[in-house]
């Protein structure tokens, strides 16, 4: 499936347990230069070595934006995933002349007016809650290895365990296990309200897997209800057949679903 919008470069972002070689794929099947990767502070081989103080949506927004500023001579569009997508809507708010669209996959962050919402978030917490208690009891334990695999069943619709994964993915999982705990004890991410959102700068197409975890559906869908209708691209929605971990177990199907939408 070609690219759209061949005039501007496609950036990559990935979650948590990730780093730019997560989308490398992607890149192999689209060589012609169109497509880049980026490492978020704190992620990667060396990202363990970066105060975790420094780990967090605001500080990898404003990173985000100098990349950008510096790199790119156009506005980018923007593929977040999980994790990323809090710091690309961060991004585009603050500086929208950077970014020409962007696709968001499986929001985390229980913002958007989810927080308005009493019902919906109790649901979220309480599947949060159900998410990383065996990801917390693993890091209690001072064992990495575990908490990568619990991170990795609470995200699987499929029973994956981090063993049945690709080596590829493996190694970088492991690579990037600190991840974890930052996740868990970054600053709280500056909230996105509805007001906000009502004069959102930025084309957006916000999509969730069919079989995601509630956090993940409750977060994407109060994306997409409060954003404008000039704003959200068509083909936003549930994709059938997805669930959270699809970005990295088949990331040429990620990419062209999220490109064509629900």
């Amino acid at each position: 499936m070609p690219l759209p919008s061949m005039d501007s470069p496609f950036l990559l972002l990935h979650g948590i347990l990730g780093d730019e070689r997560t989308f490398e794929p992607i890149q192999t099947a689209y060589p012609d230069g169109s497509v880049f990767t980026h490492t978020l502070s704190g992620a990667g081989i060396d990202g363990a070595n970066i105060d975790a103080a420094h780990f967090n949506t605001r500080i990898h927004s404003d990173q985000l934006i100098e990349h950008c500023a510096q790199n790119f001579t156009q506005p980018v569009t923007l593929v977040a995933w999980s994790y990323s997508c809090h710091v690309a809507l961060l991004a585009a708010l603050k500086a929208p002349h950077l970014f020409k669209a962007l696709y968001l996959y499986d929001c985390i962050v229980p913002s958007y007016g989810l927080e308005e919402n009493a019902a919906a978030l109790k649901a979220f917490s309480r599947d949060l809650h159900k998410m990383m208690s065996p990801v917390i009891k693993a890091l209690r334990s001072q064992n990495s290895t575990d908490a990568v695999d619990a991170f990795v069943q609470s995200c699987s619709a499929h029973h994956l365990r981090l063993q049945d994964q690709s080596p590829r993915i493996q190694a970088i999982k492991l690579d990037n296990a600190h991840t974890v705990s930052r996740l868990l004890t970054q600053a709280e991410p500056e909230p996105i309200h509805k007001t906000t959102l009502s004069t959102f700068p930025v084309p957006v197409r916000i999509c969730w897997g069919e079989h995601s975890r509630v956090i993940f559906r409750l977060a994407s869908k109060a994306l997409m209800d409060h954003l404008p209708k000039a704003c959200l691209l068509t083909g936003s929605g549930s994709l059938p057949e997805c669930d959270h971990l699809m970005p990295e177990e088949q990331p040429e199907r990620f990419i062209q679903y999220i490109l064509q939408g629900a």
